[in-house]
């Protein structure tokens, strides 16, 4: 018996290779489906990346250890009962 294995009679073709990843491809297009969608939502993608942004400078709300008070709208302690102007927290 030969361990020498028979070598193919015909060359490997090389394929259509992805424009965005770069991997080989079988689809139609030469573009993976996931591929394309990521392509095509890039503009979108890059908008709202700056939206984010931009949302991020924004001035915060007051910190979770302040609670407003509706009657002066004061920003005492959360663990106060009462408000400087009289108004009681339940």
């Amino acid at each position: 018996m030969s361990e020498k294995k028979p070598t193919p009679g015909v060359a490997k073709q090389m394929g259509k290779v992805c424009p965005v990843c770069g991997a080989k491809t079988y689809s139609h297009g030469g573009i993976h489906p996931q591929c394309a969608v990521q392509q095509a939502d890039s503009a979108r993608a890059e908008e709202l990346k700056a939206a984010r942004k931009s949302e991020s400078n924004a001035p915060k709300p007051s910190s979770w250890t302040k609670k407003k008070c509706p009657k002066c709208g004061a920003e005492p302690h959360v663990r106060r009962k009462v408000c400087d102007c009289g108004h009681v927290f339940f």
